[in-house]
């Protein structure tokens, strides 16, 4: 009876491997008819993949200038609202966004300042020195526009674009900002890989600001513009049927011959041109081989996997026996792919915490913030500070599910401190450290967690200052206890997904800890945190 099976096996493994040397041999037929057909194709689908990459560079350098671009378009609207602000508020104003510019690690220096016909006033800048070139210094000669030019420093080359109003009240007002044109080449270069060609920058005039070669940056690419001039690039009509403007010529970085693209982006009110350089008879030859090779490769692998299949199929009785062990080693597969997916779902469960709690929190904190710069200048500066530690700590533990006891606590009174700006006397916290002190260093909690409880005891109940919030934190040698008076709100504005309990019960129990719960009782709403070693 097994040698008619082992027969009936044999005859079937003669068939497989006639069948698969048929279809190996028509394989090879049809690749040998339709590799011309397909570099046929390639010729013209190059083409459209070259202006599909132009059309992504364009888009990532509009979003990345306009980005840089936002705080002088801000400063822009002020200004034009100026009817509405006192020249002084104004001024404050235009230093605050001077600030916020600096946000960014690219743009090395911000200022503002007026001119009247005395001279310059209020000047304020991110840097001891401001460099004054190209900057309107006479109120005489000052006009309402936009300006840039490119200042080359020792070390550096600086972009720098202002924008500068003139007022009927003898008064202008001059705002702009420096962009370090090599730290962007740096920025640009490490997160927007060159595929099939390469990226140029330059100004309205011709001057590069950005180029594969930091060499040529802040020098005006004259031989660029012998065929096509940059007032054809920059013409409110072009293009006129979706046509880009190209030229042919041996390139300077490549040292091939390379058609290029023109196009432009507008940024605030002024324009860049973008020239986008691809070294077409090169990418096409390359493009055919590969496809040769890879016809050739698929070829080969179709024959050797046929066979393997084979080989497979005939010593299938003899790996029968594998079965069982295969079938343990995919139950010990299983547990470790459920840890990790328990760890990597409360990791997803922090991050969504974070994104949910960063921007709500920042807009309250905000609103605070500009409240007491007019009511109460220092305990801004304070304010302001414990903000920045707050953001600080969000985003250099942004990897990890645990943090020490002791950088939590010191978080949480920085997050206290900014929650008592805004509510004053309606919240009032209780705190019962009575362990020794090295407890409190050694002993982990899941990050975010003691600022997890005391925002959903904010959230989700009522509280004046008449009938205040009280929350109290016991720490013991196991545990922290959160308490606080249970006071739900009765026509609830925001839903409550529980994401953040979610969380903490998935990081506990990842870590095998069955101590986390949560309780009501006595008009008190109690939550214990394990700590963990």
């Amino acid at each position: 009876m097994g040698s008619a099976k082992l027969l009936t096996r044999f005859k079937k493994h003669k068939r497989y491997l006639y069948a698969s040397l048929a279809l190996i041999i028509v394989f090879f037929v049809i690749s040998a008819l339709i590799t011309p057909k397909i570099t046929s194709v390639a010729e013209n689908l190059l083409e459209d993949v070259v202006q599909e990459n132009l059309i992504s560079k364009k888009n990532s350098i509009a979003f990345e200038f306009n980005n840089l671009n936002s705080f002088l378009v801000y400063s822009e609207n002020l200004l034009a609202d100026s009817h509405q602000n006192q020249d002084n508020q104004l001024v404050e104003k235009l230093q605050f966004t001077s600030d916020l510019a600096q946000t960014s690690p690219l743009i090395t220096n911000s200022f503002s300042y007026t001119l009247t016909p005395k001279g310059i006033n209020n000047l304020y800048s991110t840097k001891d020195i401001l460099f004054k070139k190209g900057l309107p210094l006479e109120y005489l000669k000052a006009e309402t526009r936009f300006t840039d030019t490119i200042l080359k420093p020792i070390g550096q080359v600086i972009y720098r674009k202002f924008y500068v109003q003139k007022s009927s009240n003898n008064l202008s007002y001059v705002v702009g900002y420096d962009l370090d044109l090599l730290a962007f080449w740096n920025y640009f270069s490490e997160t927007n890989e060159a595929r099939i060609g390469y990226t140029v920058v330059t100004t309205d005039t011709g001057i590069c600001i950005l180029h594969p070669d930091p060499k040529f940056i802040g020098k005006k690419l004259d031989s660029y513009f012998t065929k096509v001039s940059t007032k054809e690039v920059l013409n409110p009509t072009f293009p006129s049927n979706n046509t880009p403007l190209t030229d042919e010529a041996t390139s300077e970085y490549l040292n091939l011959k390379v058609k290029r693209y023109f196009d432009k982006v507008q940024v605030g009110n002024s324009s860049l041109i973008i020239i986008e350089s691809f070294p077409l008879d090169l990418i096409l030859n390359e493009r055919t081989q590969q496809i040769n090779s890879y016809f050739l490769w698929i070829s080969l692998l179709a024959f050797v996997i046929f066979m393997l299949m084979l080989l497979v199929s005939r010593y299938q009785l003899r790996e029968e026996f594998l079965e069982n062990l295969k079938i343990v080693e995919e139950k010990e597969q299983l547990i470790n792919a459920n840890e990790k997916y328990q760890k990597e779902n409360a990791l997803l469960q922090l991050n969504q915490l974070k994104k949910k709690m960063n921007p709500h929190f920042l807009f309250n904190s905000l609103n605070s913030l500009h409240i007491l710069i007019e009511s109460k200048p220092e305990l801004s500066q304070e304010f302001l500070m414990k903000l920045a530690d707050v953001y600080r700590y969000l985003l250099e533990n942004k990897e990890g599910d645990l943090i020490l006891l002791k950088k939590e606590l010191k978080f949480l009174d920085q997050y206290f401190f900014l929650q008592k700006i805004r509510f004053g006397e309606s919240i009032r916290v209780v705190k019962n450290y009575s362990v020794d002190e090295s407890l409190i260093r050694s002993t982990k909690i899941p990050f975010l967690a003691l600022e997890t409880v005391v925002e959903n005891a904010i959230k989700h109940n009522e509280f004046t200052k008449q009938n205040p919030l009280r929350i109290e934190l016991i720490l013991y040698q196991d545990r922290i206890e959160v308490i606080n008076t249970y006071t739900p709100r009765k026509n609830k504005t925001v839903e409550s997904h529980k994401l953040g309990l979610r969380y903490l019960k998935n990081t506990y129990r990842f870590y095998d800890c069955d101590g986390f719960s949560t309780e009501i009782s006595d008009g008190n709403y109690k939550c214990i945190l394990p700590l963990l070693p």
